[in-house]
């Protein structure tokens, strides 16, 4: 149950359940079983009592109401990507809405409407066909519903957005069974929270978006540096950072391969007219003496899956991650690359990387209180960890990654991106969202007084009485 207590439920209750939805429920045992409680990050082995498989809306709301009058302890589940991997849960129910993808894209209002199952690459199927594009994800597996509720970043953030600065409505199953629509007309404080709150105040069956002209083949180039050019490229990331076009998606990683070797990449997509390209992809060879370089042009389709098979289901994956301001500051932007750079090199772990990517643009026009989602200041976020095969590889990663972050938490304010969260507990929840918190408290408490969404960056509601 939510208070960790041990309850039986009866076959006649399940069975009753069983036969109000148009989908299935799973138990341990049956055939799919097994399947439907895998997740993306197999550092997460866990075993629900019930897995509510749903076809409808109508599905989840019975799942809910369920779950609501029983006091599980639930978990809900989109495309599975969790990377804390509270997408399934140790007995108790999950809701399942992976069946549920239906896209509707409107070419003419320039939107589309995704349910709450969803995948990355639904979306960008059905929106590329008519010449538009979203503006969320790198990985086409992804679940739209647990990344857009995060903020939800992706290669065409700089130019227009988040996800959910252009996310217009949603339609929420509340704690309550109640089926409500949210957006700018309508409950306004819901619609404020969903929209970087993370999973907190109920279940998305539906998004809509607004979708953007986007025919151009991206034209992509990375260098690689020797790691003992480190300290100037991280450098001259940041130089660069604050005059680079908002067409230009770039990451700066230092990285180790599964056999040790290490390298500094410089990677640039410029997601914009091709023959604007050129001159923001050629500085990231500047900012060193490369040992290597590739260049390319890719469709945006294409583009969109490169990550797909790296960031594969069935992994090991650890990952801690903060949000940098400017680093205008030399002083402190030097003690952060010693930091970073000195880690990196001196506790050498195969598979393991620390990455930089540029954020700003149209992601910081946005008034940190329009939206729960607070970094709007923030022009850089700064990830740690590492991906393996093996459940030995993951643990190493994980105290790899806990030692690192010791070193580079006081340079991030508190901020993180809420879908990178793992191991977070209550004050750094609180301290990422900021001056936004306790307007979170409050509407977590009006829909969710029981807490019963609870399996995400937890925002608690206020006590009762």
């Amino acid at each position: 149950t939510l208070n960790g207590a041990e309850v039986a439920l009866r076959d006649a209750a399940i069975n009753r359940l069983a036969k109000r939805i148009e989908g299935r429920v799973l138990r341990p045992g049956d055939a799919d079983y097994d399947g439907a409680r895998r997740v993306w990050n197999a550092m997460f082995e866990r075993r629900p009592a019930l897995i509510v498989r749903c076809a409808s809306v109508r599905d989840v709301q019975t799942a809910v109401s369920f779950a609501r009058e029983h006091e599980l302890l639930t978990a809900v589940r989109c495309g599975g990507h969790s990377s804390s991997g509270q997408s399934v849960c140790d007995r108790g129910l999950v809701i399942d809405l992976s069946s549920m993808r239906r896209v509707q894209v409107d070419p003419v209002a320039r939107t589309v409407r995704a349910d709450g199952g969803c995948l990355l690459g639904d979306v960008d199927a059905a929106a590329q066909a008519v010449g538009l594009a979203s503006t969320f994800g790198v990985v086409s597996h992804t679940g739209v519903g647990g990344l857009t509720l995060g903020g939800g970043m992706g290669r065409l953030q700089r130019q227009f957005g988040l996800a959910i600065d252009n996310l217009r409505e949603v339609q929420v199953v509340t704690a309550d069974g109640r089926l409500l629509i949210a957006n700018e007309q309508r409950n306004r404080d819901l619609f404020w929270a969903v929209r970087g709150g993370g999973g907190n105040f109920g279940i998305v069956t539906a998004f809509e978006f607004r979708l953007h002209p986007f025919a151009y083949p991206v034209t992509t180039r990375s260098f690689q540096y020797a790691t003992d050019d480190a300290r100037k490229v991280l450098a001259a990331y940041f130089d660069y950072a604050n005059e680079a076009p908002d067409e230009l998606w770039l990451t700066t990683t230092l990285s180790r391969s599964a056999s040790g070797d290490a390298i500094v990449s410089v990677s640039g997509n410029f997601m914009g007219a091709p023959d604007r390209a050129e001159p923001a992809l050629r500085a990231l060879g500047t900012f060193g003496k490369p040992i290597g370089t590739r260049s390319g042009s890719i469709k945006y389709l294409d583009i969109q899956k490169v990550a797909d098979v790296g960031s594969r289901h069935g992994r090991y994956h650890y990952a801690k991650s903060g949000m940098l301001g400017a680093m205008d500051d030399h002083g402190s932007r030097d003690r952060l690359i010693d930091a970073t750079v000195g880690f990196f090199l001196d506790q050498a772990l195969p598979g393991t990387k620390a990455s930089l990517l540029l954020m700003g643009g149209a992601v910081n026009r946005v008034g940190v209180d329009a939206t729960a989602y607070p970094h709007r200041s923030a022009m850089h976020n700064i990830d740690v960890g590492g991906d393996g095969d093996t459940r030995t590889d993951g643990e190493r990663y994980v105290d790899w990654g806990r030692r690192y972050w010791t070193g580079i938490e006081a340079f991030t304010g508190g901020g993180f991106y809420v879908n990178s969260s793992i191991d977070d507990d209550e004050r750094r929840i609180r301290g990422n969202y900021g001056g936004n918190f306790e307007r979170l408290v409050a509407v977590k408490t009006q829909y969710d007084p029981a807490n019963l969404f609870r399996l995400n960056a937890n925002v608690r509601p206020r006590a009762r009485g």
